[in-house]
């Protein structure tokens, strides 16, 4: 009889003699025999009985639909761009080049492994995994249908606002956004000709 582990999906052999208990010659998980099934199931209610809001799939659309309205409602009359007194950058917290300070001087930014303004080699990000939009005092970023998601704040987003002091984690790397004063750079002192 030919026996598909429940661990790792490996189809094997069993010998009639174990009785359905052996382990798997692969991951050495052990299959234990199934429960047989009542011929006879009972119907499923019919569909208009669910209260589909209480369901986990409505509750993750419900808070998808939150999220992209509250970045509509943040970006509502305003210019993207990058703020003329801040400086925006990105402090690696986790990840490949932990430390690493990415000054933001484009208002889109690209993230992914490839063909990306800040390329990650983080095998856990997507070729191209999310864009950041810096939109003054506050910046949103998009997922772009990547596949192991975007998190802001540990929560994953398919649009979400980040501030300054936020995180956002793409694949096993955190970055820490940031807002600060522009310092002004002074140019020595002036000098007069009389």
């Amino acid at each position: 009889m030919n026996v598909s582990c429940e661990d790792c999906h490996t189809i094997y052999e069993l010998p009639e003699d174990k009785e359905g208990v052996l382990g798997c010659p692969f991951c050495e998980h052990v299959n234990r025999p199934k429960q047989e099934r009542p011929a006879k199931t009972a119907p499923l209610p019919d569909s208009s009985m669910f209260d589909h809001s209480k369901t986990m799939l409505g509750s993750l659309e419900g808070e998808i639909a939150d999220e992209r309205t509250a970045v509509r409602r943040a970006i509502a009359g305003k210019r993207i761009g990058l703020p003329s007194n801040l400086d925006a950058a990105l402090v690696v917290l986790e990840g490949d080049g932990k430390g690493k300070r990415i000054a933001l001087t484009k208002h889109r930014i690209l993230f992914g492994r490839k063909q990306a303004d800040v390329v990650l080699s983080d095998p856990e990000a997507s070729r191209q995994h999310c864009t950041l939009l810096i939109y003054g005092d506050f910046a949103v970023v998009k997922d772009m249908g990547s596949a192991n998601g975007t998190k802001v704040n540990n929560r994953i987003v398919k649009e979400g606002l980040l501030k300054s002091g936020d995180t956002l984690q793409i694949g096993n790397t955190v970055f820490q956004f940031s807002l600060s004063s522009k310092t002004v750079q002074s140019g020595g002192p002036s000098r007069r000709n009389a």
